[in-house]
Parts: C-alpha cells; structure tokens; sequence
C-alpha cells in the first residue's frame, strides 16, 4: 500500500469519526423540553407528535399539560424512561422512522379522566383555559355542552372573549333546552362538559344572554359566558369564585 492511498485512508476515517462527534454534539446541544418550555423547540415536538397521533391539539409552542401528557404517552408506548421530558435519548426515538405510532384516538388524555363504573368518565378534564382551554375551543367553534346534573346538552358557538369563552346557541332548540335546565334565562351557575374533537373539559356556564349577539334566529339576544380553570371574568379579570366551584365540580373534584 503506497503512503497515498494510506493517508486517504487516514483523512476518511478522520472525517467519519469528526462528523459522528459533531452530530453527537449536535443532539446534546438541543435544549432539554419539559413543562414551561416555549418556542420553536416546542413547536417541532408539538408537530411530530400530532403526526404521530400523540397530540390531537392546536400547536401552540408552549409546553403546557397537554403536551406533557402526550410527551409521557409517547416514552411509555416506546419503552422509555416516562418522566415527561424531552432529552437525548427520547427526541432520537421521537424523530427516528421506529418511533410507534399512538393507535387510539386521543388516548394521551386518558389520565385526566377520573374513573366511572361504565368504563368512560362521565366528568370533564382540568384544563387551564390560558394555555389550552381557548386553544382546545378557539373562536368559531362548535361544542357540545353537556349539563352535568341532567345529562341534557345543547351545541354553543364560540363567538369571543379573551378571559373566558363567550358562546351562544347555534339553534332555537338549543336555546329551549338552555332555558329547561336553568328554569328560564338566570345567572345561576351551572357545571357542564364542553365536549370538542372528542375531548371533554370541565367548565362553568351561567344561562343569561347578555351584551352583542352574533347568531340571529337562535332563540337568544345575546350571549352567555363559559368559564373554564383558572379564566376569569372581562371586566374585573379576576377569577369568579362560584364558576371556579362549578369547573371542580364537572371534573368530579
């Protein structure tokens, strides 16, 4: 062997063994993501795993609980250490082509639930309405809410708010049914379930339609107000004691 095709060697096998190093610097460079963690990191995760089936929610950047459950899910299901944060070793599964697939729809949620002798929770999860719930529910949609002491439900519209859901009946039916269960228009406060895209959260509605209305021929002038964990009322934004009673209440608490 000539001293040539010796240092061609030599170069080949230096430049293999810097470009393993400086890939391996690359993946423990990458910011461990745990819960509070924000930004373009978080993004990329929130997206791999909605692809994966992991994570059925808007992409918001934020490392919030629904992330972290998604993010357990995702370890358990792939035989990894289940601590809820992203390291090393779990981003090299998450982005590889072995990583598992979730097969059960919105399954990563399952740990919200608390248990009912029929299998299924008839109770609603705590979400926080800042970093999911306005998200989960955003402007425009459509859910069905369910009063938890009658089981009766009727469909609501997000039509706005900031510091809590403001909804209103998409039909003239669902705002007979609203009047059935409060016993006419009333401020009383109500536990419900706002079931969307499957997933069910706990929440507080009061039934008096109030201020702008966006929805004509539905049966209410108007719009009432859903409250969630942690939302807080528009005009002294602070956190309604009795809504906050009634969330806790939907989620079996």
């Amino acid at each position: 062997m000539t001293n040539r095709y010796l240092w061609i060697i030599i170069i080949s096998v230096i430049t293999l063994s810097l470009m393993g190093l400086q890939a391996h610097a690359s993946q423990g460079d990458a910011p461990i993501l745990k819960v509070s963690s924000e930004g373009e990191e978080v993004v990329n995760l929130q997206m791999r795993l909605k692809d994966l089936g992991y994570f059925n929610y808007k992409v918001t950047g934020y490392y919030g609980s629904a992330t972290l459950e998604a993010v357990k899910y995702f370890q358990e299901k792939n035989d990894l250490q289940v601590d809820g944060t992203v390291g090393p070793e779990t981003r090299r599964v998450l982005y590889s082509d072995n990583a598992k697939r979730c097969t059960i729809i919105s399954s990563n949620i399952a740990s919200f639930l608390p248990a009912s002798r029929g299998g299924r929770s008839s109770y609603g999860r705590i979400v926080n309405w800042f970093t999911e719930g306005q998200y989960i529910y955003p402007r425009g949609s459509v859910a069905k809410v369910i009063d938890v002491d009658t089981g009766k439900s009727f469909y609501m519209k997000r039509t706005g708010g900031s510091y809590h859901a403001d909804a209103e009946p998409i039909s003239k039916k669902d705002s007979d049914t609203i009047k059935q269960i409060w016993g006419g228009w009333s401020w009383s406060r109500r536990a419900v379930i706002v079931e969307i895209d499957g997933v069910r959260i706990a929440a507080s509605m009061h039934g008096m339609p109030h201020a702008y209305d966006y929805i004509p021929n539905n049966g209410m002038d108007g719009h009432v107000c859903i409250h969630f964990y942690k939302s807080r009322t528009h005009i002294h934004n602070r956190e309604d004691v009795d809504h906050q009673s009634m969330v806790l209440k939907a989620a079996g608490r």
